[in-house]
Order: structure tokens, then sequence, then C-alpha cells
């Protein structure tokens, strides 16, 4: 009987993950060209493969590259947003707003 509530579960987890692995390849297209939103805020570009993802209100999919990134990008969206599309957009302006922010 425990045998057969641990492969349910593992099978759960493995649909779960398996949905999630999808989102992003095939509903949704990943902003930043699926590089790691919390490595643009900070002034990197890490490619991922988009496998721990984030829907924003906005409904916008960005990608990380694990989960500790994603949580603390999350504690902070709106700034780590716009600090990651400065990056994106324009780096010299990422530049302006980090020595704004030191301030």
């Amino acid at each position: 009987m425990r045998t057969r509530g641990v492969t349910r579960a593992l099978f759960s987890w493995l649909l779960l993950f398996l949905a999630m692995s999808s989102l992003a390849g095939e509903g949704q297209q990943a902003e930043f060209d699926g590089y790691c939103a919390y490595s643009l805020s900070q002034g990197g570009e890490m490619k991922t493969a988009c496998d721990v993802v984030w829907i924003s209100p906005e409904d916008k999919l960005y990608c990380f590259m694990n989960e500790a990134a994603k949580a603390t990008f999350i504690k902070d969206a709106s700034r780590n947003l716009r600090k990651a599309k400065a990056f994106w957009e324009d780096p010299a302006y990422w530049e302006r707003l980090k020595a704004e922010e030191g301030s």
C-alpha cells in the first residue's frame, strides 16, 4: 500500500515538472530571450534552459537560473524588473540606475 502512495506522488511530481518545463516552450514566449531575469537585474547575462520560471501579474514569463535567484528577484519584483529591462535595453542606462541607487 505504501509503495502505491509513493508511486502516485512521484508520478504527480513528474506531471507537474513536465507541465512547468513545457510552459516556456509552447504557450508563452519568455522575456529576455530566456536569459535569467535576476542576473540581468544585477548587470550580468546568464542564459537559462527556462526550467525555473515566474509569470508576472502582467502575464509575462521570466526565466531564472535557479529557485534562489527567482526568490530573490520576486522579493522586489518591480525594482528588479526595472533594472533587468534597463540592462537588457541599454547597459549604460543600467549603470546610471545603479549609481543612483548607491547615492
